[in-house]
């Protein structure tokens, strides 16, 4: 009986739901993602305004105030910046608006309450239908698929009855003639009856063929078990059904049963389900009627054999304007709305819930709710039970309304509010020191003296208070904070900020949890406070910064292009001016930084003269440098991340201008691990990023799940033209395995143009390299490099050309070769796309394509592809040719083409001619079928020179050797014509020196040279000299740290292959030997 009440209980729940379905409402959509009502995408574009945007129901539009934001229709979407609100109109408190949002980018409010998933429904209150809409406001900047609004009708869909039989009486089939069982239903009230002729009725009944089934109608088997006449179960005429839903169940094969209606306009019985059950152990049925003043019929659909029903509910049209309907009341004062808090249950009664404070008195018969009212109607009685002891006590109130002839019930439970934990945690985030009890929806009021005093506050550092998190800058609690649920509160302990020489302080102001009361080093003075997520801290004219600075050193400032034009100036302790800049940035987010060159300690001044925003402020103090310089070139502190940053941060700002003579930074060995930070901009022109090693100088990041993303994760973010990286590693450590559906993390986000990647090696899963200049017509080229990824892992517009680039597969299941990987989903706007030429596909995942078009018209194309596991490439002519056949949303294939495949021995598999027809997402055909291989003559025009016209980055990237190396006296002496060279000591970084010697001040081992290219990058070792004066060849035998193979066509391969091959060893040093190998 137990697991029959459990059944029953969650049918009734369904009911429920089902209640939510409105028989003559109207339903308003607007939807980006399928561009509906027609042409919507387009149409809207409203940004820095007000406008109205229509729906798929003519005279129901949506209202958009824009004047700080923006609402733009994309290919699939639509774009919600940060302050724009919609307001969706409403008619009653029963209408309900649903917004649906890109996947992880809810960041809006409904009605004020913040979406915690991608699909919100918010019902109206009867304060939204006063004043006629639902406000949707962007609360950070996110994308839109959809809004609906369900505007209810009077007209309701309702379950007018329903049964699992466990409430009815028992009756025997074999004596059931014309035997009749009155009936009700719910809403309408209407008197029924179902008259039963060889039916069953057993509410206790169990089968061992449906074991978790109490209680059925069963139609006996005709005629061994009843002969009177054909069995079955027949209502009276209702007024209106719409639908029926049953579950049947039955104790074989080829039986189950039949249902049919007769109403108005029926001459006779219409069958509705006439079919064997499939499922014999139970199934459900959703059976549509549509009629007025109509009958049901159950039979048996086998005459000889038995039919079961388990459940039963029928559904019908009511007008709910003539239901008694209770209006509002007041509880110790407070009016309440009854549409706002009372919920209907599957038997129609209207329940609600209200907590109290402790502080209050209870509601009774001795403290009554007050002016009740009724909406439709007059309320016949109020009563009142109270039941428990002390806390726990609480008061039923059932108030009973009549209207019609009819009633309806509402029961509002009325107890006290629970108390919740606070528990206090120490700063490594798991040592619990101290709980405190906190009524619900109460404020905190006073923190836990005795836990402060427990908190862990080293020598120089200082308590801040509690926090929600470890993470910094997340929101701290108040004593004003409400609680509403058991919380953790996290002890924030920083350092104590000073004017010191050396250190740097970083403020990220877009945070709303920076609090400037937690820093001695920033101090505001005026009207400037945080805004929001988006834009950061807002300034006044004459507001000011005051910051501490050691001296010698810089501020950097994260500007915003929303700001009004006017100066930010600093100013020395002493008020000299230093340095000034202009507060709207071009580009927003744009960093600058303001240079001081002052010896004078203390505290300095920022003052704006305008309005203004600000992302972010760093204070970095130079007193002792956080590099060296040699002219253009900067040499980074090996494996120092600040270091990197603060290098990169001067010059970006030294190479602000479009002509600005290039600038080099070298960084040696080493990880560079910029913690949770991502988009660290490049935004200077003509910067040379240049590693000792690619395989050891690496760059890493690991953004927080919760910032998963094609736009927020990013390693590297350029937004500068003619960028030159080479030797370098790029790491997005997001934790790709723990994300759920999406795991977009990517190493480089270019906005540039004309970006030049020569051995780098990116790594990540999804999204791993992701060309996104804003107009898409931006040229990159990448040579000799590396890039491992799942999903999509190249993507992106503008014409990309990717030259001997080895793609690694990754699974897209930790620990196993599992799942379908993309490589690559190209964003064209461009005439070439992307082009893979002599490129080397390593798998690592079950099955791969080589790519899918992703928006725009995009063009693909692969020339000369070695794939090490050939059987694993995607190509069943349904779903996938080499290509992804479907397109993402109606983005257009417009040219994915290949030449040859070949296999891991260099043997071609793909054939001279393959027929495609591309199609959208849906399967739409977006055009005529068309051959994806290209003639040799076809591929001969994928030049450098025909893609990227004038510009040469092949010959940029080409490197320079240094001539052959001696050592005399303690000095080290080549010949060459670079402009820079890298010294090696036994393998490792000894100096950066742009003469052709070097004074070795002593130090012995075996030295290496290394010329710098144009673009500073360092090319191969040419010669070897020891401490004792030999010369010796690069191929000197030593310790190989690297080991490649290549065809004789110089195929790189991932195992040696029958033939010859091209071995080759790269050494400790960095010089590198080649042998030959003949596998036979």
């Amino acid at each position: 009986m137990k697991k029959n009440l459990l059944r029953f209980g969650l049918f009734s729940l369904l009911l429920v739901f089902a209640c939510i379905a409105k028989a003559q409402d109207v339903t308003a959509i607007w939807d980006f993602q399928n561009n509906l009502p027609e042409g919507i995408n387009n149409a809207t574009n409203i940004q820095s305004a007000t406008g109205e945007v229509k729906s798929t129901v003519d005279g129901i539009s949506m209202h958009v105030d824009a004047s700080t934001g923006k609402l733009k229709g994309r290919t699939s979407d639509a774009q919600f910046n940060i302050g724009t609100k919609l307001q969706i109109p409403v008619k009653s408190a029963k209408d309900v608006v649903t917004v649906t949002s890109y996947p992880n980018y809810h960041n809006y409010t409904i009605g004020g309450v913040a979406a915690i998933a991608d699909i919100t429904d918010h019902k109206a209150s009867s304060a939204e239908v006063a004043q006629g809409y639902v406000e949707v406001i962007a609360t950070a900047n996110c994308y839109l698929y959809q809004i609906k609004v369900v505007q209810a009708s009077a007209i309701q869909e309702k379950t007018l009855y329903s049964t699992d039989f466990t409430n009815w009486e028992n009756v025997d089939g074999k004596t059931a003639n014309n035997t009749v069982v009155n009936l009700k239903t719910l809403y309408s009230k209407e008197a029924f009856t179902m008259t039963l002729n060889g039916v069953e009725i057993n509410p206790k009944g169990t089968n061992t063929k449906f074991p978790d089934r109490t209680g059925y109608m069963k139609t006996l088997k005709y005629t061994g078990e009843y002969s009177t006449a054909e069995p079955s179960a027949v209502t009276s005429a209702l007024a209106n059904i719409t639908k029926i839903t049953l579950h049947q169940a039955a104790t074989g094969s080829k039986r189950g049963i039949k249902v049919s209606v007769k109403g108005d306009g029926d001459a006779d019985w219409v069958p509705i389900h006439n079919q064997s059950i499939v499922t014999t152990k139970g199934e459900d049925l959703s059976l549509d009627v549509n009629r007025t003043n109509c009958q049901i019929k159950f039979e048996s659909f086998t005459l000889n054999q038995n039919a079961f029903v388990t459940d039963l509910a029928i559904y019908g049209n009511v007008d709910m304007s003539k239901t008694p309907m209770l209006g509002s009341f007041s509880l110790n004062g407070e009016k309440y709305q009854a549409v706002d808090i009372f919920n209907e249950d599957a038997t129609g009664k209207q329940l609600a819930t209200l907590l109290i404070s402790k502080k209050a008195t209870l509601i009774n018969e001795n403290n009554p709710l007050t002016d009740i009212t009724a909406d439709n109607g007059t309320i016949k009685s109020t009563t009142y039970t109270t039941t428990g002891e002390g806390n726990d006590q609480k008061t039923v109130v059932t108030i009973v309304v009549e209207a019609n002839g009819d009633e309806a019930t509402y029961e509002l439970t009325v107890a006290f509010k629970p108390d919740f934990t606070l528990t206090y945690y120490n700063i490594d985030g798991t040592t619990a020191i101290g709980t405190q009890k906190i009524e619900q929806d109460a404020q905190i009021g006073s923190f836990k003296k005795e836990a402060e005093e427990k908190v862990t506050v080293a020598d120089g550092k200082k308590f801040r208070g509690w926090a929600t998190s470890l993470k910094q800058d997340e929101k701290k609690y108040t004593t004003s904070s409400v609680i509403t649920s058991d919380t953790k509160l996290y002890a924030v302990v920083t350092d104590i900020e000073t004017a010191n020489t050396t250190t740097r302080y970083d403020f990220n102001l877009q945070k709303e949890g920076f609090c400037a009361d937690d820093h001695e080093a920033f101090c505001v003075e005026g009207n400037g406070k945080w805004h929001n997520t988006t834009h950061g801290w807002t300034f006044s004219a004459g507001d000011k910064i005051k910051v501490l600075m050691g001296g010698k050193g810089y501020i950097k400032l994260i500007l915003c292009n929303y700001s009004t034009t006017g100066n930010i100036t600093l100013t020395d302790p002493k008020g000299n001016k230093i340095a000034s800049v202009d507060a709207k940035a071009s580009k927003d987010g744009l960093s600058t930084i303001l240079q001081n060159n002052s010896t004078e300690s203390g505290e300095y001044t920022l003052t704006f003269a305008a309005t203004a925003y600000l992302h972010g402020l760093s204070i970095v103090n130079m007193t002792e440098p956080a590099y060296t310089q040699d002219g253009n070139w900067y040499t980074v502190k090996a494996g120092d991340a600040k270091s990197f940053i603060t290098t990169l941060e001067i010059v970006n700002a030294a190479n602000a201008a479009t002509d600005t003579p290039r600038s080099y930074i070298f960084l040696p060995n080493g990880t560079y691990d910029l913690g949770d930070k991502c988009l660290t901009q490049i935004s200077g022109n003509n910067i040379s990023i240049i590693g000792e090693n690619m395989d050891n100088t690496i760059i890493v990041n690991k953004p927080a799940v919760e910032n998963e993303g094609i736009g927020t994760t990013a390693t590297l973010l350029n937004l500068s033209n003619n960028l030159y990286l080479q030797d370098i590693t790029l790491k997005d450590a997001l934790d790709y395995y723990k994300t759920g559906s999406a795991g977009r993390a990517v190493c480089l986000q270019d906005r540039g143009t004309q970006t030049i990647c020569k051995n780098v090696k990116m790594l990540s899963y999804q999204d791993t390299y992701y060309s996104n200049e804003p107009n898409g017509k931006g040229q990159f080229y990448f040579e000799d490099s590396e890039i491992h990824g799942t999903v999509d892992y190249v993507c992106g517009g503008g014409d990309v050309y990717f030259n001997r680039v080895l793609f690694v597969n990754e699974s897209r299941k930790e620990g196993e070769k599992s799942g379908e990987d993309v490589i690559a989903a190209p964003n064209s706007k461009s005439v070439w796309g992307y082009i893979f030429k002599d490129c080397t596909i390593e798998n690592k995942a079950k099955a791969f394509s080589l790519g899918r078009s992703w928006n725009n018209i995009t063009r693909l194309t692969w020339l000369n592809t070695t794939i090490n596991q050939k059987d694993e490439i995607l190509n069943d002519d349904k779903k996938y040719a080499y290509f992804t056949i479907n397109a993402m949303g109606d983005a257009m294939a417009d040219k994915f083409r290949l030449d040859v495949l070949k296999d891991a021995e260099g043997n071609v598999f793909s054939p001279a001619e393959k027929k495609v027809v591309f199609k959208a997402s849906d399967g739409k055909v977006l055009k005529d079928e068309e051959n994806i291989i290209l003639t040799a003559d076809e591929a001969a025009a994928y030049t450098l020179e025909n893609v990227f016209g004038e510009w040469e980055p092949a010959k940029l990237a080409a490197q320079q050797t240094a001539g052959a190396a001696t050592e005399v006296d303690g000095k080290l002496s080549w010949t060459g014509d670079a402009q820079m060279y890298i010294v090696l000591k036994d393998g490792e970084f000894f100096a950066l020196t742009s003469e052709k010697s070097l004074d070795l001040e002593g130090a012995t081992g075996k030295f290496t040279v290394r010329a710098a290219n144009q673009m500073g990058g360092f090319g191969e070792v040419t010669s070897v000299a020891t401490g004792i004066k030999d010369i010796h060849a690069a191929t000197e035998n030593g310790a190989a740290v690297k080991t490649a193979i290549f065809s004789v066509s110089g195929t790189q391969q991932s195992r040696l292959q029958k033939g010859i091959n091209i071995v080759v060893k790269t050494l400790a040093d960095g010089s590198k030997e080649a042998t030959k190998m003949v596998v036979k």
